[in-house]
């Protein structure tokens, strides 16, 4: 091959590669409703120190409430009044493996915020036992 056919190749490969990993302004997200978020779409999940408008309690090595409602946006706030130390997790699959809370010491508060709708489960890191699901429309 040429050395003007692989600059040519080459070029070629760059711009493909360019367009495919582009993320502009310009690219609205999807506000369809959806089980599992992709993965290469925005991120569905965030941890906040923000107050929380949807309010979970972690007691006696459990969640309450374990089925979580909230909307776009909403701070889901987890404190921890028991007395060991738990984490929210989302469970791996759901285009956010690392969006977890802090780890919760006993009194201790953190939160996470929602940008997709959809149903995502989630478990305590520490205690995998302990679980939950989360619905945001």
């Amino acid at each position: 091959m040429s050395h003007r056919s692989l600059i040519a190749l080459a070029a070629g490969a760059l711009l493909v590669v360019a367009a495919c990993s582009s993320s502009t302004a310009s690219s609205a997200p999807s506000t369809a409703a959806s089980s599992v978020p992709s993965a290469a779409g925005p991120q569905a999940c965030r941890e906040t120190t923000d107050p929380g408008a949807v309010a979970v309690s972690i007691v006696d090595f459990d969640f309450q409430p374990k089925d979580i409602s909230a909307k776009v946006g909403q701070v889901i706030a987890f404190t921890n009044a028991g007395s060991a130390p738990h984490t929210a997790t989302l469970d791996e699959g759901q285009g956010q493996a690392q969006c977890a809370t802090a780890t919760l010491n006993p009194g201790k508060s953190d939160g996470l915020v929602f940008a997709l709708t959809g149903t995502y489960t989630f478990h305590c890191a520490i205690h995998s036992k302990m679980k939950g699901t989360i619905v945001i429309s």
